[in-house]
């Protein structure tokens, strides 16, 4: 039970620790723990120049040295005076032998700081590299997290789903409107309708009755019968023409009313 539950605690831990461990502040962290590092190394290679430096001078001055007490042991013979030459020897030959050692010193100063520049070459390098590949990765960070969130958001948005709302809503609308149109035409106005419908069927009812009343003034022939029939959507709307067998009738349209009226 207890590995179970430090397994729960381990795969918790490396959850949270995986948030905490942003990219982007993990690079700029690198990034600056290298550049402090090749500014500590910058440093070091300057105090073995000043180190490089400081040998020469001091190598100079033995020399210097050396040739002085040379030149005092040179007057000191002349002045016939061994003793103060021995010591000037002496003196010359110190100078010499911490010369000659400055000088081995030196050589090996001049090689570990000739290393030190080349390596601080590279690291300043390398320093440039990783700054250009810190940017580099970091916009592919922030590319990532762009395309993460949309893919996110297009995951919790259905479009198939949209659109059959949009379907069933446009449906429903379709309904409605029809539904409202039948009942603009149930709402009108009855009684006029009646009297419309009434109207056509006495003009009907009007002109068969004169159809008839023209057939029965004769004897009908083949050659002198004919009916001419004004259309009541003429625009004068005058009289109707009967013509039978040569002989003229006209009737009104006051005739016409009153046939109407007595229906």
């Amino acid at each position: 039970m207890f590995e179970r539950l430090f397994k729960v605690i381990q795969a918790a831990f490396n959850n949270l620790l995986g948030k905490v461990e942003d990219p982007a502040i993990m690079l700029e962290q690198t990034y600056q723990d290298l550049q402090n590092q090749v500014i500590q190394f910058r440093q070091a290679v300057a105090q073995a120049i000043a180190t490089e430096k400081q040998l020469e001078q001091t190598l100079t001055k033995n020399k210097d040295q050396a040739a002085t007490w040379q030149n005092r042991a040179a007057m000191a013979v002349q002045q016939n005076n061994d003793e103060l030459a021995r010591q000037a020897l002496q003196r010359k030959q110190q100078y010499a032998q911490a010369a000659a050692d400055l000088e081995i010193q030196l050589k090996q100063q001049k090689e570990a700081t000739s290393k030190l520049r080349q390596r601080l070459t590279e690291l300043e390098n390398e320093l440039q590299k990783a700054a250009t590949k810190k940017q580099m990765l970091i916009a592919r960070d922030k590319a990532a997290k762009a395309t993460m969130k949309a893919n996110e958001i297009l995951s919790k948005t259905s479009s198939s789903g949209a659109l059959n709302v949009i379907d069933r809503m446009e449906t429903k609308i379709q309904e409605r409107e029809n539904q409202a149109a039948a009942l603009g035409e149930l709402s009108g106005d009855t009684l006029e309708k009646q009297f419309k419908s009434f109207e056509g069927q006495s003009d009907v009812e009007m002109e068969l009755m004169m159809l008839k009343q023209g057939m029965s003034g004769g004897t009908g022939g083949n050659d002198g019968n004919k009916l001419i029939a004004q259309d009541k959507h003429a625009a004068n709307k005058d009289a109707v023409l009967l013509d039978v067998k040569g002989e003229d009738s006209t009737i009104d349209v006051q005739d016409v009313r009153e046939l109407k009226t007595n229906e």
